[in-house]
């Protein structure tokens, strides 16, 4: 069996016996996996990739700068992930800092702030633009008025990774925007999903994006190894508990990175 259907075989093998909602996208160079990759869940966190995007383009327009300084309101700090909520002495950042966190640490306050600034009707154009129909920002981060109201944030592992492949390909982003962006996706700090059973010593790198609430865990990224690359999304809602969705992940993250050893 070719390396491919055997990384096919082994990544719905594992989502198929997973109690939950569980999706997945993967696609190399010539080879694509979809396991319900169109089913809109929740998206957590993953959405922040979505305001990444849009806030890059319109730096590439010189609607925003990426170096100005944004200044922090009391009623800005949002609890949640992340750090700046527990930082008594900072009430300022440039823009690209907060974008960072955002990303790095997923930090609420960081993405609430980013939102205000891109607005959240721009990442939801961006989102029709990139034909990302599944995806939708519909409020803030730890906004409970507005998720009480049915607002919620959507994705599926398809858009994710269509996302994904606009940050990394001409069209979208200009070639230093896009550098920047994978600079910040690859210092990612929350390494329980796709990373978790990958040595951090190991050649691959893994520019990602994941996303967390209960029974939510989500992941997003690009792998690359001698050359080669695949871009991941692995969606899961309605699991049992986080970790066992985190082992889920993590488990597909080590068949992708068995798959580019050997290929």
């Amino acid at each position: 069996m070719e390396a491919h259907k055997i990384l096919e075989s082994r990544v719905k093998g594992a989502l198929e016996s997973f109690t939950g909602k569980a999706s997945s996208v993967i696609e190399t160079n010539n080879y694509r996996i979809d396991f319900k990759g169109h089913e809109q869940l929740k998206s957590a966190s993953t959405i922040k990739l979505a305001v990444l995007l849009e806030a890059y383009r319109q730096i590439d327009r010189n609607l925003l700068k990426p170096y100005s300084i944004i200044k922090m309101k009391p009623e800005d700090f949002t609890e949640g992930s992340g750090v700046l909520f527990h930082l008594n002495s900072v009430n300022e950042l440039s823009f690209e800092d907060l974008l960072t966190l955002m990303i790095i640490v997923s930090d609420n306050t960081a993405s609430n702030i980013a939102i205000r600034t891109v607005g959240m009707d721009r990442v939801n154009k961006l989102l029709h633009d990139l034909d990302c129909s599944q995806t939708l920002l519909g409020r803030e981060f730890m906004d409970f008025g507005a998720a009480r109201q049915g607002l919620d944030n959507f994705t599926s592992a398809a858009d994710l990774v269509t996302m994904l492949k606009a940050a990394d390909s001409d069209g979208l982003l200009s070639e230093d925007s896009r550098r920047r962006v994978f600079h910040i996706l690859k210092k990612q700090q929350i390494l329980a999903n796709l990373h978790g059973r990958i040595d951090e010593m190991e050649e691959v790198s893994i520019a990602s994006k994941s996303g967390n609430l209960p029974g939510v865990v989500n992941d997003a990224g690009v792998f690359e190894y001698r050359g080669n690359k695949v871009y991941a999304a692995v969606v899961i809602n309605d699991s049992p508990d986080n970790h066992s969705g985190q082992e889920l992940i993590a488990e597909i993250g080590s068949y992708i990175y068995d798959w580019l050893k050997t290929s």
